[in-house]
């Protein structure tokens, strides 16, 4: 039976095109399917955010050849500065702080702005030689045979050993294969853009907790920062309302006057939140990756980098197989045994930081701002905490090492 590629991946967003180069890097051939036009998401405003790639993760893409593409437009982030306060108003002193230095010279990770990494990677994909990308193709649906996954397209039928959905938080690969999730909307809405401001940031990264949700200041290139604003619903659409010159004043007075003056400098845009778990990973020759598979809370900043972690295994699992003669397809579940535990983990415990963090109850106030300034003081917590911040626990795929 011929095979147009060992693999075909549905959906070209970060974690999927990711996920191409990186079992491309491992020998396999790849189908990569998206159903926008590519140039449409290279497009400044197709989406204004930014991520932060653990080093871990960023240590794939130098494997990969996209750091050497990114270049100038990634900021280290050196430390990490935690507080809990009020808005416009009183910070409490007991802060925690993360620095790099405690754990090693290497940054924890790495800020850049999402169309810069998805140019890096739409570039290394139209290069690599071993992946086909079609776009934009509409996928009718699948099917399994004993010796494949048949994906029919409008005018086509294509032919793989296994078929990767890299297709989002509403992913129609999961849902044609009948596998449930798991949700759990969060009484919340993320408010993201880009400032410019007066002071420079020396590459710290504040997490400010407000009792609507957290405030996350990101360092970015050239004096900026990616804001992540947290609040509820209510609050998030009333400041998406404000004219321009109103919200840079709302800005402003969150930030005080740490880095002088400060205003937007990109389009806002608004996300309602939720935790989102796939019952499974793998059905029969189907595997779930990124946004398919799980999306939390961006509290930590950790949910690309879970997609990112599952490209570097889904690459480990795949090049097993192919070296000892195995049927790709027939051999996902070890992604499933590697990835469960550490996402569901992960998302369990972002969860719990946003409802330990996100409201204004008095004692539960008064012992968080405790915990923070005990864990300040305690020099192994916090080298676990920095590790665990840059993606160098557990069993790491090789692309991570």
């Amino acid at each position: 039976m011929k095979h147009n590629s060992d693999i075909i991946i549905v959906g070209a967003g970060l974690v999927g095109m990711t996920a191409a180069l990186a079992c491309a890097h491992k020998g396999a051939s790849v189908i990569l399917l998206d159903g926008q036009d590519p140039a449409a998401h290279l497009d400044a405003d197709f989406d204004g955010r930014a991520s932060a790639i653990a080093a871990s993760s960023y240590q794939m893409y130098r494997h990969l050849g996209i750091a050497d593409r990114l270049g100038e437009h990634v900021c280290p982030i050196t430390d990490i500065l935690i507080a809990d306060g009020e808005v416009g108003g009183y910070i409490s002193p007991l802060t925690l702080h993360f620095d790099s230095r405690d754990a090693g010279d290497a940054p924890m990770g790495y800020m850049v702005e999402n169309r810069r990494l998805r140019r890096a990677l739409f570039e290394a994909v139209t290069a690599a030689p071993n992946i086909q990308m079609r776009a934009p193709v509409r996928v009718m649906g699948f099917e399994e045979t004993p010796a494949s996954m048949d994906v029919q397209l409008q005018d086509e039928t294509l032919r793989a050993s296994a078929l990767i959905a890299a297709d989002g938080r509403n992913s129609f690969c999961r849902k044609t294969a009948g596998i449930d999730v798991s949700e759990i909307p969060y009484k919340q809405k993320a408010i993201v853009t880009t400032v410019v401001h007066e002071k420079p940031h020396k590459g710290v990264a504040h997490e400010l907790f407000l009792p609507g949700g957290p405030f996350a200041i990101l360092p970015l290139t050239e004096n900026r920062s990616s804001i992540v604003w947290t609040d509820k619903p209510g609050a998030v659409d009333a400041a998406m309302a404000l004219p321009e010159p109103m919200f840079a004043a709302e800005l402003a007075r969150r930030f005080g006057d740490m880095y002088g003056e400060v205003g937007p400098c990109a389009p806002r845009q608004a996300y309602p939140l939720s935790l989102q778990m796939a019952e499974t990973y793998i059905k029969g020759r189907l595997a779930l990756i990124g946004d398919a598979a799980h999306a939390i809370h961006p509290i930590a900043g950790q949910g690309l980098n879970m997609g990112l972690r599952d490209a570097a295994a889904l690459a480990d699992v795949i090049a097993a197989a192919r070296g000892t003669g195995l049927d790709l397809g027939m051999n996902l579940d070890d992604l499933q045994v590697w990835r469960n535990f550490d996402n569901r983990v992960l998302a369990a415990s972002t969860d719990i930081f946003n409802r330990l963090f996100s409201n204004n109850i008095a004692p539960v106030k008064h012992a968080r701002r405790l915990g923070l300034g005990l864990m300040d003081k305690i020099a192994p917590a916090q080298s676990f905490f920095i590790k665990e911040a840059a993606g160098l626990h557990g069993e790491l795929p090789s692309l991570l090492r």
